[in-house]
């Protein structure tokens, strides 16, 4: 396996073990929060673990009731529970302190350190063993960043989880630069990247999207997401598939736009000399292809995602899908 990086992988911290409640001193709270008021005849369970299925019920919730939110993963939370920490679906809770939804997700800014480009079939798994389920196929031109890497495994988000992918699998993995000082013509200042279902039209219109926001950003310079991928037309190259219009799904030319222009903001979030201008999230559920909370909306007129390049240097996109993974890597230009 051929590791390009300025650290040895043995290095790499291993982080992001899913843990079961256990008794904990009180801890510093991200966030306020309140069991969602969007089922206000319903109970919201709280687990010993993040596992629906096979976690203890700890204790079972009304709506409204006031929580305090200590971490955020990509589909739950943990909250304090007494002296101890307890787990709840993230789509059951309501954050009530965060500050700016233009610039703060729900869920925290992910670095992604390294990527890797795939020359073989590779499978994401749903946990650290060939044994479990696995979440995505990708084959040889896919692209995905790595969060980290545990007992042989790199770590990805996929959608609302963890993925996990066998380093023996991993001819090339390459480096994100640490800063941008440090970064070349080749290593990206960020990358991230997003999975999506099987729907051949809506594949399209994620290609479509992704060769149009390809390109250059100069210091100073604007970019507007709809500006730049409109219109949204058979004769502009988009197919019809299912997008979310006044909160009911429906057929549109272009539908899917939301992932690209969500997988960019992501990935421009990690850089500190991106000025967000607008970001639209999606409704209280959020959009189900990215943890909850780390979308950006786009297409319409309420919907748009707009930035400015702050940096003294252009900043160049390279944006692109392959098999079930969209990829954006942001670059200096030299």
């Amino acid at each position: 396996m051929k590791f390009r990086s300025l650290f040895s992988l043995a290095l790499v911290l291993c982080f992001l073990s899913a843990p079961a409640a256990q008794a904990a001193q009180k801890r510093n709270v991200l966030y306020e929060g309140i069991i969602t008021r969007r089922y206000p005849k319903s109970y919201t369970n709280v687990y010993d673990r993040m596992d629906s299925e096979n976690g203890k019920v700890v204790k079972t919730m009304s709506a409204g009731n006031s929580i305090q939110i200590l971490d955020v993963y990509p589909g739950w939370v943990s909250i304090q529970l007494g002296s101890g920490v307890g787990y709840v679906m993230r789509h059951r809770i309501d954050v009530t302190s965060n500050p700016d939804p233009i610039t703060t997700p729900n869920y925290p800014i992910v670095a992604m350190p390294y990527y890797a480009v795939i020359d073989r079939d590779v499978e994401v798994k749903a946990d650290k063993s060939a044994e479990s389920e696995t979440l995505s196929l990708l084959t040889e031109g896919a692209r995905v960043a790595i969060e980290g890497f545990e007992d042989g495994w790199a770590v990805v988000i996929h959608k609302r989880v963890y993925g996990y992918i066998n380093t023996n699998d991993l001819t090339e993995i390459l480096p994100v630069a640490s800063t941008v000082e440090t970064a070349d013509a080749e290593t990206p200042i960020a990358v991230f990247n997003s999975f999506y279902n099987d729907n051949p039209d809506r594949i399209v219109n994620l290609g479509v999207c992704c060769k149009y926001i390809s390109h250059v950003v100069l210091p100073g310079q604007t970019m507007n997401f709809n500006n730049d991928v409109s219109p949204f037309s058979a004769a502009n190259g988009y197919r019809l598939a299912p997008v979310l219009k006044d909160g009911e799904t429906k057929m549109g030319y272009g539908g899917g736009s939301c992932q690209v222009s969500s997988t960019l903001w992501d990935a421009l979030m990690q850089l500190p000399g991106i000025t967000v201008l607008r970001r639209n999230p999606h409704g209280d559920n959020a959009a189900s292809y990215l943890p909850h909370g780390m979308d950006a909306a786009s297409g319409t007129n309420t919907q748009n995602f707009i930035f400015r390049n702050d940096y003294d240097f252009p900043i160049r996109i390279d944006a692109s899908t392959h098999d079930l993974a969209l990829f954006v890597a942001i670059y200096k230009e030299m």
